[in-house]
Parts: C-alpha cells; structure tokens; sequence
C-alpha cells in the first residue's frame, strides 16, 4: 500500500470515529432535552389542570369538567384527557381507545412503547388525594423530530468525510511527489552513479530533504571520482608489485641456475676436502637465496588471494615423521634430543595438501631447531573429530631455546619481522616464515599461537582441519633412478645465459646425449625450419625474440610435424597465471628454473616416450651438431574400434603398465600418470560442458584425444567409451552420445581413481631373465 493510500485511510478513519462520537452524543443530547421537556410540560399541564378541576371535582359540577376537559384538549399533542373518582369517570375527552386501556403512567420516554406518555396526577383534599386527572401525551412528533435531526446530522458527517478524503488525497499526493522523485533520483543513483541532482528545492520540509540529497549526491560523486583514483592507483601498484617479482625471480633464478647447476656438477667431482666444504657452503647459500626468493612469491599468492590448497589423500602420519625425520641429523650435530609424539587419535588418512603442512611443520621445528643451543625440541601432535569426517588436529612444538620476550610476541607473526631486528642479527631469514605460516593455518581453518620465557623457552602451538578419508595410500616410492630413454632424439635447447647453457650441456652428456643451443628466440626459430627435432626447450625471457612467440612463430609454419613439434618451457617465472600463458602461447609444458637433472630427463621421457607394439622407423636431418643420419624406433598402441562392456575390463591393464614401465622407467611412471590425470581432468570438464552445451564438434574432438591418452596408460575401459562416444558423434549420433554423460563420469572417476591407487602401490624395473 503506498504512502498516499495510508495518509487518506489513515485521515479518514481518524474523521469517521470522531464524527460518529459527535453524532451519538448529539442525538443523545436532543434525546435527553426533548424528554426532559416533555416530562416538565407534562407534569406542569397536570398540575395546573389539577388545581383548575379540584373545585368542580369537590362540587361535582360535571358540566365545568367538561367544559375544562374540552379546552384542555385544545392544547398541541395532548391525547386524551379523564377525570375520574372512586374508579368512575367524572369527565373525558380524547382518543376512546386510549381511555378505554388501562392506565399506566410512564416515568420516561423509554417507558412509552404506544406512542404516548400517560401522566396521572392526584386532586387532593385535606392532604388526601380526593380524585386523580389522567392525561396522555403524544410522543410521535418528538420521535419525528430525532430522526430528522439524526439524519441531517449524519449527511452532514458524511459531506465532511468525504471533504476530508479529498483534501487528505491532495495532501498525500503533495507529500508523495516529492518522496517518489526522491526515490526515483535514489535509484538513478544506484544504477548510474552519484552525481544525479533534483534541482527543484521548495520552502518547505521536502525542499530542504530534497536540498540535502542533492549535496549528498554532489558528494557522493566528489568521494566516488577520489575512491576510483585511488583503486586505479592501488590496481596499478599492484600490477607493478607483480612485474617487479616476476621480474626478481627471473634475474635471480636465472644465475642461480648456473650457479647451482654448477655447484650440483663440481660435487660429483673429485674434490678435496676443504673443496667440498666450499662447494657444500655455496649450494647452501644458494638454496637459502632460493628459499626466501620462494617465501615471497608465496607470501605474494597469499596477498592476492591467487593461492590454492591442493586436496589429495596423504599419509598424515608418515608426512609429520618425514618432516622430523629430516631434522636428525641437525639435532645430532646439536647434541638436541628431538622428540615426536603422535596420539593413538590422529588419523592417519586424510584429504589436503600435504607439501602445505610440511611447510609449516618445516618452518616452526626449523626455527625451534635454529633457536636452541641444549636441551631437547618435542613435537607432540593430538586430533579431535568433529562433524563426521572432519579432524582438528593440533600441533604443539616445544623446545628449551633461548625464548621471545612478551613485546616481540606481539609483532612475531607480522610479515618481513624477525625477533631479532638489529644490524648485528645472528640468524638469517627473510621475515616471512611465520607470517605465512600463519596464512597456511588460516587456509586450512586454523590458528598458529605461541607461549614463550626468555631463557626458558618457548611453545608453538597450531591446529589445521582435514577431511579424514578411507581411500587407500601406499607408501612413496623411493626409487630415484633417472635414464634418458631415447639418446638419440635431437633436441634443441633455446637459452641465452651461457652459465644456463654450460649446465644444461654438462646435464645431457650425463645422460648420454648431445643438443643443439639456439641463443635466441629467433636463433631457436631457423634452426627449426632448418633441422628436424623431436623437442625444443625454450627458455621465456631472450633477446630479439622472447620464448612465447617463437613458440608462435613455429606453431605458425607450414610444415605440420615441425609446427608441432612438442616444446617445453624453461622459466625462472613462478608467479600466478605463468603457466597458462605459457600453454596459451602454444607450449606444451613447463619446467622450472633452476633445473634439476631428473626434471629434464622427465620430460624428455614424458614427450619422446612412445607406447608400444607396432614399430616404425623414422630418419632424422643431420643437426649442427652431428652431420651423420640417425635412425631411431618409436613404437605405436593400434587404436580400438569397438566399445566393450565396462563390466568385462579392468580399469587399469596391467599389461599395458608393464610394457610402459619396458620402454620407460619405472620412476618415469608416476611422474606420466599424474600429466595424465590432471589433463585428463580438465578434458573431461570439456566434455561434459560441451554435452551440456550440445557442442557435437568439441565433443568429438575431446574424446578422440581422451581415448587416446587414456588406452596409452592403460585405463583401456575409459578409452573404449571415449572412443564409443567419438564414433556417435562422427555417426551424426550425438544424441546417443550426449546420453553417455553419466555412465562415463562413473568410469572416469573410478577408472582415475584406480590409477592413482596403482601409482601408490609403486613401480619396479622387469628383472632379467
């Protein structure tokens, strides 16, 4: 209902209750004053007519009565008029019906019920009533006159009301108007911005309201034009924030990179002693420039809230005791006695990231390790289940250290703070480790605390919640070998830093192969176009041409196997977002500066890995590097044609593992089915947006692919739907395909499922007979 209907109801109700008081208490009024002057002239008209009568009543002298009887008759609304003695009529006049009935007198007009007022009044003698005189009074022109006078004064009530409606309709109008171009000029505020101005200020209370909502608006734009300078200027620093980091991790990764790589070469070395130690020192120093590097670029992921926790089954249990097992040596070294203490309550599956949980077990018991010159570190670890498949488990790491004062508690947690923050600081470090332990316990709904004495020690106290699961674990496999399978592919390796192109030149002939190094994007393109290679490492940032749009450029060329040849990136960038950029530009992979010898063999086997059975011969160009022709053999899985019962097929073939695991390495195998499942993932999040958009064309394409990878590390029962569900589509069936959309999330999901379980049970190489 709006404001105007409610003011007009609002005024009206109030009129009409106060009119009908007035209308009731003035018709009670004229009520009350008629009878009252009916029942005065009555008894005065008795009376009188008593004291004329008593003589000729006294005498007998009828004929006088009569005389008076007549002539009182005369008199406006009298009835009836009778003079009677010892019952007996003396003398009458009037109506005989009312004569003849028996008389009653009437004290009030409520008493009347036959429209008159009977009245007898007594002739007395000597103080006794000698003779009584009635006489009745007709009351239908007093009646009369109250219903006239009720009816005009109600048609005047109702003329009032309905005056009072139509001056309450315009006054409600007046106050609406203005509250409804206020409303109006609100809602162009909300949609188009502040600034919207009324302009039309009366004299009155609206003007005035409406007066301020123009200065608040004017405002209100000054404020919003001042809050988007601002954003524009935070947006920009940030965005430069961002630049300057990614800009730091490269110039600092990328020497760090030879740096490393040539320390990781000299200690397989022969060394002396005191050589060893140096080179020892220089990787440490090293690690830990690589280590503060990586603690703000995590702490910047936090700032922009660009950092995920992953959620995957681990081994709670053997994560907390690796993670302690790894400071046994440092105790030792200490003479410290680090203890670990592990409740009967604490789960040992559970869903979460466990290289976040390591990070901050790494970070606290590193500190209480770093801090504490004798004594002894305790690590004690509880867990309570709360909801049904949630734990809250809780983390106490004590140590007899040398403490933190009460004010330097306060500041601990904040970010790039040490205790310790003068000059002349024993401790290294960047300031961040707590801070972003802090953040990591927030992530995973917890709260990081500390209890600490001076000289006594101190107690850091955490609690992080995990989903606990029932999906089994296996323990890690420990086998760290690395073989290059094909040490005859030709690779090309796009990199400008010479220290970069010294170490991954002493990495390849490790492993027994030789490359060929472009300096330059450009360089990397003619090389191509010149020579056929089966891979190319292409570093991002070069001069001339930069990594991304040499990749470009090569995806661009006319020659398809060159076009798509496999290309893997070798960054020093570790920020939010690089990888995408990378895959967009045409890339198919990436590796992280600095390079580590199992990574590259990793990728090679990853990319130049072919499944087997048949076998093809192929004849590479001479490269640069060696003029000779090489042949090589590559093996290739013949594609199923026919879709068979998900019931009738394991959902991994083992034979398939086994013969992966012949061309490979068992250690490369984790490394393939974890690419494979998380590209698998993301085709199938394809596949089913593209049946839910009835995209025929995406649809088919995405299950070719997914069919192929799929048979390649043995998930035969998802290669034969997928494949089943590419032949409908390339049938002109997709309707039948698009139906398919439940059973292979079902398959899907268990057939990943049942990889990840066999990637956990571990791999080893066919013995020889």
């Amino acid at each position: 209902m709006t404001l105007r209907s409610k003011t007009v109801l609002g005024i009206a109700l109030i009129e009409i209750t106060v009119l009908m008081i007035l209308v009731f208490s003035a018709m009670s009024f004229l009520s009350d004053s008629n009878e009252k002057q009916l029942i005065q002239r009555a008894n005065s008209s008795a009376t009188m007519f008593a004291h004329a009568a008593k003589d000729a009543v006294l005498s007998t002298d009828l004929a006088t009565l009569d005389d008076l009887v007549n002539e009182f008759m005369t008199l406006e609304d009298v009835a009836y008029v009778r003079v009677l003695r010892n019952e007996k009529d003396m003398a009458c006049a009037g109506d005989k019906d009312l004569l003849a009935r028996a008389m009653s007198s009437d004290s009030s007009l409520g008493s009347v019920d036959d429209g008159i007022f009977d009245l007898r009044t007594p002739i007395e003698n000597g103080g006794l009533p000698y003779a009584y005189v009635d006489i009745g009074f007709e009351t239908g022109p007093i009646n009369a006159m109250l219903a006239q006078a009720q009816k005009a004064i109600i048609g005047i009530a109702t003329v009032e009301v309905v005056l009072v409606a139509i001056v309450s309709f315009v006054l409600g109008t007046y106050l609406t108007r203005g509250l409804t171009r206020l409303t109006s000029a609100v809602n162009t505020v909300g949609l188009s911005g502040p600034g919207f101005q009324l302009q039309d200020h009366s004299k009155d209370e609206l003007g005035e309201v409406t007066k301020a909502f123009d200065d608040m608006s004017a405002k209100l734009e000054k404020d919003y034009q001042t809050l988007t300078a601002a954003r524009e200027g935070a947006e920009q620093a940030c965005d430069s924030k961002s630049r300057f980091l990614a800009s730091m991790s490269h110039e600092i990764r990328t020497p760090m990179n030879g740096v490393l790589g040539i320390l990781n070469i000299l200690e397989e070395t022969k060394l002396t002693r005191e050589q060893q130690k140096l080179v020892s020192t220089a990787t440490e120093s090293g690690h830990f420039l690589l280590s503060v590097i990586n603690d703000i670029l995590d702490f910047t992921r936090m700032e922009s809230n660009t950092l995920i926790l992953e959620h995957k089954p681990f081994d709670f249990r053997h994560c907390v005791e690796s993670v302690v097992d790894s400071f046994s040596p440092a105790a030792t070294n200490q003479n410290l006695i680090l203890h670990c203490y592990i409740e009967g309550s604490v789960p040992s599956k559970v869903n979460g990231d466990e290289n976040r949980v390591k990070q901050v077990l790494l970070n606290l018991i590193g500190n209480a390790i770093k801090f504490t010159h004798e004594g002894s570190v305790t690590i004690k670890v509880c867990a309570n289940t709360f909801e049904e498949n949630k734990a809250k488990i809780k983390f106490e790491i004590q140590d007899t250290g040398i403490g933190i004062s009460q004010n330097a508690i306060d500041y601990l947690f904040d970010e790039f703070t040490m205790v310790d923050q003068t000059y002349s600081r024993s401790k290294e470090g960047s300031g961040l480790g707590l801070a972003i332990c802090r953040r990591l316990c927030n992530l995973m709904d917890g709260e990081v605390s500390v209890v600490s004495e001076p000289d006594i020690g101190s107690t850091f106290i955490f609690d992080i919640s995990l989903e606990v699961t029932d999906e089994l674990i296996a323990s890690p496999v420990t086998n760290t070998r690395r073989e290059l399978i094909n040490k005859d592919a030709r690779i090309l390796v796009a990199e400008d830093n010479r220290a970069n192109q010294l170490v991954i030149r002493e990495m390849f002939k490790r492993v027994g192969s030789q490359i060929d190094i472009a300096e330059n994007g450009l360089e990397a393109l003619e090389m191509v176009k010149q020579y056929q290679y089966d891979l190319v490492f292409m570093d991002i940032s070069m001069p001339q041409m930069d990594g991304m749009t040499a990749c470009r450029a090569i995806r661009d060329l006319d020659d398809d196997t060159t076009a798509n040849i496999p290309i893997i990136a070798l960054t020093a960038h570790s920020l939010a977002g690089d990888k995408e950029k990378f895959l967009a530009s045409g890339m198919d992979d990436y590796l992280s500066k600095p390079l580590r010898l199992s990574q590259l063999v990793d990728k090679i086997n990853l990319f130049l890995d072919k499944a087997p059975d048949e076998e093809v011969d192929q004849e590479l160009q001479p490269s640069p590097l060696n003029k000779q022709e090489v042949t090589y053999k590559t093996k290739v899985i013949p594609v199923e044609t026919q879709y068979e019962d998900a019931a009738q097929l394991e959902l991994v073939d083992e034979q398939v593992i086994k013969q992966m695991i012949e061309d490979t390495s068992a250690e490369v195998i984790p490394i393939l089915i974890d690419h494979y499942i998380e590209e698998s993932q993301d085709r199938l999040r394809k596949i089913y947006q593209a049946i839910d958009d009835s995209d025929k064309d995406v649809l088919e394409f995405e299950a070719h692919t997914l069919g192929s990878s799929a048979l390649a590390l043995g998930n035969r029962t998802l290669s034969n739907l997928a494949r089943k569900i590419e032949h409908l589509c390339l049938d002109n069936k997709q309707s039948d395909a698009f139906e398919l959309k439940d059973e292979l999330k079902h398959i899907a999901i268990s057939s990943l499922e049942a990889l990840e379980v066999r990637k956990q049970q571990g791999f080893s190489e066919p013995t020889e007979l």
